[in-house]
């Protein structure tokens, strides 16, 4: 592994970091928005994470749907984070997380950080 590549997976959270809980007890939801075009939903449900484009979003022909979930017509579901939303979390390095404060699970990391990164313009909300 490059220096750099060190150093910028530091930045970035991570699934395979042992210092997070993975595992949320409470179902959270998630709308994804590009501008006012609801592109689609992400759903965390019994330890899994599902992701689906809205009928907005299917019907438009502007924007091209997400490198990770190329089909407009499936619904995606995965054990795992995807990276397009994984990369939202910052590391503890940069959040300066105290090793003795108690971890808090992705979905509450992904509510409380999420909602905008620099990496791509596309807004994540969580729907309470």
């Amino acid at each position: 592994m490059t220096k750099f590549q060190k150093v910028f997976a530091r930045l970035f959270w991570s699934e395979s970091r042992d210092d997070l809980v993975l595992a949320a007890d409470n179902d959270a939801t998630f709308n994804i928005n590009l501008g006012k075009l609801l592109v689609g939903t992400l759903l965390y449900s019994d330890g899994m994470w599902h992701f689906s484009y809205s009928n907005d979003f299917k019907i438009q022909n502007r924007v091209l749907p997400l490198a990770n979930f190329p089909s407009k017509d499936k619904e995606y579901s995965a054990r795992e984070l995807w990276p397009f939303f994984a990369s939202r979390i910052p590391s503890n390095a940069q959040l300066q997380i105290d090793k003795d404060k108690p971890q808090e699970d992705i979905v509450t990391l992904l509510q409380r950080f999420g909602r905008r990164t620099v990496a791509n313009p596309y807004e994540l909300c969580p729907v309470s």
